[in-house]
């Protein structure tokens, strides 16, 4: 008679029709160690309520956030670019099978030659941004001296 009951609860739970007195009723049936097989689901999600509720929220608890290293995600983007223009360049220029040992090394030094050009004018951009952050630095140095003052 007690499984019906129970069963019934359970359909009720599920429906979200139960009162907090038959969801306590239903917690304490569930922390028994003989429970029947076709119920053994439910008692893994009742046994984690319960230990849910003896747990409690401080608020002295310090929250620490990461913080992110941006420098890392441009670098590894630039990296991707210069590998997809050399990818993009070597299989635009692949040698034939009739030409001779000599002229593949010159398209090689071609590619380097790109490949310099190609990292150069990333520098030049990585380096064009960076600058800019020199005037984020002194607005941040004008900011604290007045946080100082007041």
């Amino acid at each position: 008679m007690e499984l019906n009951k129970i069963e019934r609860l359970l359909s009720r739970y599920e429906q979200g029709e139960t009162t907090l007195a038959e969801e306590r009723e239903l917690r304490e049936y569930f922390s028994q160690e003989e429970i029947p097989e076709h119920l053994e689901a439910y008692a893994l999600l009742f046994k984690f309520q319960s230990q849910q509720i003896k747990t409690t929220f401080t608020e002295n608890e310090p929250i620490e956030l990461e913080r992110k290293n941006y420098r890392f995600a441009w670098t590894s983007i630039a990296a991707v670019i210069i590998v997809a223009l050399g990818l993009f360049y070597f299989n635009q220029s692949q040698p034939s099978l009739t030409t001779t040992e000599m002229s593949s090394v010159t398209e090689q030094e071609q590619a380097l030659e790109k490949t310099k050009q190609t990292l150069k004018m990333v520098s030049a951009m990585m380096n064009e941004g960076t600058s800019d952050l020199v005037y984020l630095q002194e607005f941040n140095k004008t900011k604290n001296q007045i946080i100082e003052l007041n």
